[in-house]
């Protein structure tokens, strides 16, 4: 996608996230990458979403990491987007939430299973273990977490991170991935947390990896 048009993709998408509750205040960050020009867009730190204008979207360059365009200061997880980026070269597009029942099961579980259908192609869903926000030791964890054949990971103490081919799949995938830890949190805490068996889940899985080319 071309830089321009995905600063303005990413602030929708962004925009989305606030008003499905993925994403509270300016906690989280959503980013786009436009490989044919070697840079990727995300949303600028600390700014109300509402507010931000193409202009501020800053512009980041995939290899180097320098910011080389727009008026805003990156957001602090910048790194972990583009390292993902780098491993996945499929992935078009992160989206990052601090959404609550995935970051409850990050610190109940190290790795989410698929008690709901919806989220069994990217099932199970792995902790990244805690490092600090915006270092490049989250950003490791992440990528990590996701193996070869995933594309979203819980950050322990933290939130979620996925990616897609593009913003609106990843979206998609972080909210199945929140209503998944939604049933999975009541079910874990009514004591029966009761998991799709592995066979139903696997085929999910295997066919999202090949329409994702994880192969």
């Amino acid at each position: 996608m071309e830089k321009e048009k995905a600063k303005i993709e990413v602030i929708k998408a962004a925009i989305a996230c606030s008003e499905k509750k993925l994403i509270h205040g300016t906690s989280g960050n959503v980013s786009i990458a436009c490989r044919e020009e070697g840079v990727m867009v995300i949303t600028p730190s600390g700014i109300p979403y509402e507010e931000i204008s193409p202009g501020m979207v800053p512009v980041i360059d995939l290899y180097t990491g320098e910011w080389t365009e727009g008026e805003c200061k990156p957001s602090t997880e910048a790194p972990m987007h583009r390292l993902i980026y780098q491993k996945k070269e499929k992935m078009q597009a992160v989206v990052h939430t601090h959404s609550p029942f995935a970051t409850a099961m990050s610190i109940l579980v190290e790795e989410l299973p698929a008690v709901a259908a919806a989220s069994a192609p990217y099932s199970p869903v792995k902790v990244a273990p805690f490092e600090i926000p915006g270092s490049e030791e989250i950003a490791e964890a992440a990528v990590e977490a996701m193996g070869e054949h995933n594309v979203v990971c819980l950050l322990k103490n933290h939130g979620l991170i996925a990616a897609g081919i593009n913003v609106s799949q990843a979206m998609s995938i972080a909210e199945y991935v929140e209503e998944n830890s939604q049933i999975a949190y009541y079910t874990y805490t009514a004591g029966k947390m009761d998991p799709i068996p592995e066979y139903g889940y696997k085929i999910m899985h295997d066919r999202a990896v090949k329409k994702l080319g994880l192969e």
